[in-house]
């Protein structure tokens, strides 16, 4: 195990005396590993240049962020349009690390004048408005916890307890997982992880439906290729005397795959979650998500693989149309998980709201996922037209 590695992210020379201090206080009070881009012990890739050397150390090393905002946005680069901070700041946020912002106190001050007349001058304050709207956005849109700031103790002070309620937090989350065994949490992240863990209000539904979000998410660039009808790979090739058996050779598959979802939806997805107050089977509830990820996948690939087939062409507009068969399996488990995750949130909102009089009975969530082949209409009158050519 290594010991945390905080990246300070801020421009240097009107900050330098706040970042020294800042590493300062890492190395030598807290026993963190700092990472300034200014001192010699900064990793750098000579075949990098400066901005993709700053924005990899976030990517790479980085644990925690301390994002500081002066009266400099600093250089921009030329290929996004955002300054090196800015790239850092936004590296942290896609990696998901705690990100902690202070703010010049004379920026804050200058703030409400700028939106109320933003085409101002603001030279002698900023060296860009730019500055301004990157503290907007940091504060507003993403809502990153910041603090305003007058010299470098300001930020040790904030530091020094923010990370003491990060070092608790990590061992409330110690104490969870000694509690949970390592085949239930294997392979879960983000939010379905902290799902197992915590077990909140209807934890077993929610980690089923984070679950099979995450295993729809995963397979995202497959799904864009069979939207965008790109076809790679090797494709299977049907005779025009063979057609017939090969059409119910893909409706034989393409029923294993229906069929696979059924089972894991009516008697896998209930046996894993019990009965009403029975503790649920973690493990068996990530199966079941899984599992139906899986069948989600192979139902693009089968539409992948059967457009892609070698065929004569008057053939063509019908293996098209069989091709679209699994469209209706693909959107119902494609949206399964978001809708279970969002109406879960609605109901708990709504009983928050609402709280359940004495003698009421619980609020039931229906949710249904009804799979049926899609484009049958379609696919009939392909087939009728070729029955009439006498095939």
């Amino acid at each position: 195990m290594s010991i945390p590695t905080v990246m300070v992210s801020s421009t240097f020379y009107d900050l330098a005396q706040v970042r020294t201090d800042l590493r300062e206080f890492l190395e030598d009070e807290v026993g963190y590993r700092s990472l300034l881009s200014e001192h010699p012990s900064f990793p750098i890739d000579p075949d990098l240049d400066t901005i993709e050397n700053c924005r990899r150390r976030v990517e790479q090393d980085a644990d925690i962020l301390v994002l500081i905002i002066g009266g400099r946005y600093g250089y921009v680069d030329e290929a996004s349009d955002k300054s090196v901070t800015n790239l850092e700041y936004l590296e942290a946020r896609a990696k998901g690390i705690p990100i902690y912002a202070f703010v010049d106190r004379t920026v804050t001050a200058v703030l409400p004048i700028w939106k109320s007349n933003p085409d101002a001058d603001y030279s002698g304050r900023v060296d860009s408005v730019r500055l301004f709207e990157f503290v907007q956005q940091v504060r507003s849109e993403h809502r990153v916890w910041t603090q305003e700031f007058g010299r470098a103790q300001d930020i040790v002070a904030a530091l020094r307890v923010q990370l003491a309620h990060l070092t608790a937090d990590g061992l409330r989350w110690r104490l969870r997982l000694q509690g949970r065994t390592q085949r239930e949490l294997k392979g879960l992240r983000g939010e379905a992880l902290r799902l197992a863990l915590e077990r909140p209000e209807v934890w077993e539904t929610r980690l089923f439906g984070q679950v099979l979000s995450d295993e729809i998410e995963a397979s995202e660039d497959l799904l864009r290729e069979h939207r965008l009808g790109i076809l790679l790979g090797p494709s299977e090739e049907a005779s025009e005397e063979g057609m017939a058996w090969w059409i119910r050779k893909q409706l034989a598959e393409l029923r294993k795959i229906a069929d696979a979802a059924t089972v894991l939806l009516n008697v896998g997805l209930q046996e894993a979650l019990r009965p009403l107050g029975t503790p649920a089977d973690t493990t068996e509830v990530v199966f079941v998500a899984r599992r139906l990820g899986a069948v989600h996948r192979h139902a693009v690939e089968w539409s992948q693989r059967v457009r892609g087939a070698y065929v004569s062409e008057r053939f063509q507009p019908l293996v098209n149309e069989l091709a679209r068969f699994s469209d209706d399996i693909i959107e119902q488990i494609g949206n399964f998980g978001p809708d279970i995750l969002r109406q879960v949130n609605e109901g708990l909102e709504e009983l928050r709201v609402n709280p359940l009089g004495p003698g009421e009975e619980p609020r039931v969530i229906n949710m249904t996922l009804k799979i049926e082949l899609s484009n049958l209409d379609r696919y009939q009158e392909e087939f009728d037209r070729l029955m009439l050519e006498g095939t």
